[in-house]
């Protein structure tokens, strides 16, 4: 019996570490973080893009966000802005900030950029924490965990200037490398995505409008951030009662039920709708794409790659 009972926590420990390894050091195709570099990137290049019209009137020797106040706010954290203030300086550094998020976005010295342009991004959210959105923090997440991974292997500059060099020389160049780094990064984007929303989903538990029904409805009352006005069904009460629950539903499941193959399909396209139907609520545009593009961390890179050059059908992925 004793024998029995060892061999059983053997087997079961063997099992529990190959499943592990398995699931975060199997090689995998960089496709789908490259796709979530692109997109992330253009997001990224928009916000830094949007400082452009306030830089001086915030961040100026006469600035409404002076370094010196906002100091305690940042609790240690850095920000290259903290030690610029006159305006030509301003202008430069936000140029050049601006000039790495378009290289990291297009993938150019991908490995470098990724890097530099995650400096940036953190530089512009320090140093004016009270204006960002939940989008940055989202955003900050996928940009760090891609500085893990070859993120510029496909759909990038560094690609393209590889294949050609490759032609010049009638060398071969591998397309379809597989790396352990990439599903490192891939599955921390995933994890740390599933917690995100599933703390979305725990803090409306604790508001009654999200119980009683009256969440959507709430939302839609507010005239300064709603990007649809919705108050023409107010007459609909099941309506807003059915969606407020259902983005409650969705927010709660979505972190348990995404790690089943079979119902991953279904939870992503949910997913494109209930972000959808956030944006429309709250007029938080960047934040319901942030989530989707973060999402693309469930697609398998092979379905990917098949889609985009149609080629039949996918294979199994190993992520």
């Amino acid at each position: 019996m004793t024998y029995q009972v060892l061999d059983y926590f053997k087997r079961l420990s063997g099992a529990i570490g190959e499943g592990w390894t398995q699931f975060w050091f199997t090689p995998s195709d960089p496709a789908t973080l490259s796709a979530i570099r692109f997109f992330t990137g253009l997001i990224v290049v928009y916000l830094h893009a949007t400082l452009s019209f306030d830089l001086i009137a915030l961040f100026g020797p006469n600035g409404m966000l002076p370094a010196a106040d906002m100091a305690p706010l940042e609790a240690g954290s850095f920000s290259y802005l903290n030690y610029v203030s006159a305006p030509n300086e301003l202008w430069a550094t936000h140029l050049l900030g601006l000039a790495i998020l378009i290289l990291f976005a297009v993938g150019f010295w991908t490995r470098l950029t990724t890097v530099l342009g995650l400096i940036v991004f953190l530089s512009d959210i320090h140093r004016a924490p009270m204006i960002t959105s939940l989008t940055e923090p989202i955003a900050a997440m996928v940009m760090c965990y891609l500085c893990l991974a070859p993120c510029g292997r496909r759909f990038s500059l560094d690609h393209w200037l590889a294949l050609r060099a490759a032609r010049n020389s009638h060398a071969r160049t591998s397309t379809n490398e597989l790396s352990t780094s990439a599903t490192i990064a891939t599955r921390l984007i995933q994890v740390h995505l599933a917690l995100i929303i599933l703390m979305m989903g725990f803090s409306k538990l604790s508001g009654e409008p999200w119980w009683n029904g009256m969440g959507a409805w709430l939302l839609i009352a507010r005239e300064d951030s709603r990007l649809v006005d919705f108050t023409w069904l107010h007459t609909t009460p099941k309506l807003f009662d059915f969606w407020t629950h259902a983005i409650v539903a969705f927010e709660l499941a979505f972190p348990l039920l995404i790690w089943l193959p079979l119902a991953r399909p279904l939870l992503l396209a949910l997913g494109l709708a209930i972000w959808t139907s956030l944006a429309l609520l709250t007029g938080e545009i960047t934040m319901a794409l942030m989530l989707a593009v973060a999402s693309l961390a469930f697609v398998s890179p092979d379905y990917l790659v098949a889609c985009l050059h149609r080629n039949g059908r996918p294979a199994e992925s190993t992520v």
